[in-house]
């Protein structure tokens, strides 16, 4: 197979897409794990950035590779990766920023001492690559700041690559007070293949039970996206503290830490023939839709699956019984027989039946139903009374039990 790509490929939104992704799942990782006093922002002083409580800052470069090596392994961190080289260079200039009032010696010491800088990866972690060896020894006091420069510069001497060449320079330019004290603050975040999970264990922290954290993890994820979307459309930076993480989104911890059924919106795909269904059936011959009203069986058909799906989720996830499925069913019947019955004692004409059949609809649809003590909103109320007729077991007409063949 040939391993020449087209302008297509190499341009292709599938790797972008996963390294923005990454970025904004560390983001979010971080958010989670938020505490009083501190605030995280995405895309305003680095790729990610948090602000601790002792006036220190921590800047992330998130770096995300889809690139494997021989073994089918993500590559790893190498010596001369640019990525790396890149990160350190952009760091280099954030340090020595004229215009951000850091053109002396001192202003640099300044702004160092008091910032992390953190170069983030699902690379993986190398033990060959020298780079990282001698930060390390210099942090454990085995190596000063002249042997990593030398090294520094025996490297941009060896390497045939301008990029690579270009951002070593960069790192050297820094005085050498100021280059020691980065490297001391500089850390590798390495082989971090799976934020996602990340993300999901800090919400379990939250003290979420086992078997809610995915869909409060789909929430948060889901309000944060579009929190985000706005904040950007309005041109205002993406800076969430504690404090405002806690009033925008402690309800919905409390939501998932008690008892409550969460409800979930249906979102898989309608049947495709609608007016088969026997509940429409039913519902058509009585007049309460019309054949051609696509939009409100659709919407009647929505109830129903909206029912159905939750009930099986909840019972698979074990927050409800067969028992309370079963007492949640014969409630809706009763309280359907009961209208049934009252709506038909005596003998009508055709025209009759079908308004009497409106009336019985119309009475059984007020009624609100309760499942392991929560009241259900009026979808799945009304769902629960469709899915009863779907099932020919209730009907609307004094004849309904044509349909229960």
């Amino acid at each position: 197979m040939s391993n020449n790509k087209t302008h297509t490929e190499k341009t292709a939104a599938e790797s972008k897409s996963i390294g923005f992704d990454y970025q904004y799942y560390f983001f979010l990782w971080k958010v989670l794990l938020l505490q009083p006093n501190e605030s995280v922002g995405l895309e305003v002083k680095d790729d990610v950035h948090t602000d601790l409580s002792n006036n220190y800052q921590v800047l992330y470069q998130l770096k995300h590779t889809i690139k494997k090596n021989a073994g089918g392994s993500i590559a790893n961190l190498a010596t001369s990766d640019l990525d790396m080289w890149k990160t350190f260079s952009n760091w280099s200039k954030v340090i020595s920023d004229k215009n951000d009032s850091r053109g002396t010696t001192q202003a640099q010491l300044s702004f160092v001492v008091k910032t992390s800088f953190v170069l983030a990866s699902n690379k993986s972690s190398n033990e060959s690559n020298i780079v990282v060896a001698r930060i390390n020894e210099l942090q454990s006091g085995t190596k000063n700041e002249s042997v990593v420069r030398t090294y520094f510069e025996s490297l941009a001497k060896s390497t045939t690559n301008q990029d690579l060449k270009g951002y070593i320079k960069d790192v050297l330019n820094l005085d050498k007070k100021v280059l020691e004290q980065f490297l001391l603050n500089t850390f590798f975040h390495l082989d971090d293949n799976d934020i996602i999970t990340k993300c999901k264990v800090a919400v379990k922290s939250k003290m979420i039970p086992q078997n809610k954290i995915e869909q409060a993890f789909t929430m948060i994820d889901s309000t944060l996206r579009s929190d985000n979307f706005l904040q950007i459309k309005d041109k205002v930076k993406i800076e969430i503290s504690f404090d405002t993480f806690y009033e925008k989104y402690r309800r919905y911890f409390d939501i998932f830490r008690n008892d409550t059924l969460i409800v979930q919106e249906y979102k898989g795909v309608l049947p495709d023939k609608l007016e088969d269904q026997i509940f429409i059936k039913q519902l058509l011959e009585i007049g309460f839709v019309e054949s051609d009203d696509f939009e409100h069986i659709s919407r009647l058909t929505l109830f129903k699956l909206k029912l159905l799906n939750n009930l099986e989720d909840w019972k698979r996830e074990g927050e409800i019984t067969d028992l309370e499925i079963k007492r949640f069913k014969e409630n809706a019947y009763n309280l359907w027989d009961t209208e049934f019955r009252l709506q038909h004692m005596g003998t009508f004409s055709e025209e009759e039946y079908n308004n009497k059949g409106i009336e019985v609809l119309r009475s059984v649809l007020k009624h609100s139903l309760n499942l392991s003590g929560q009241e259900l909103d009026v979808d799945m109320c009304n769902g629960k009374f469709y899915s009863l007729s779907d099932e020919a077991i209730i009907g609307w007409r004094k004849d309904w039990k044509k349909y229960n063949k």
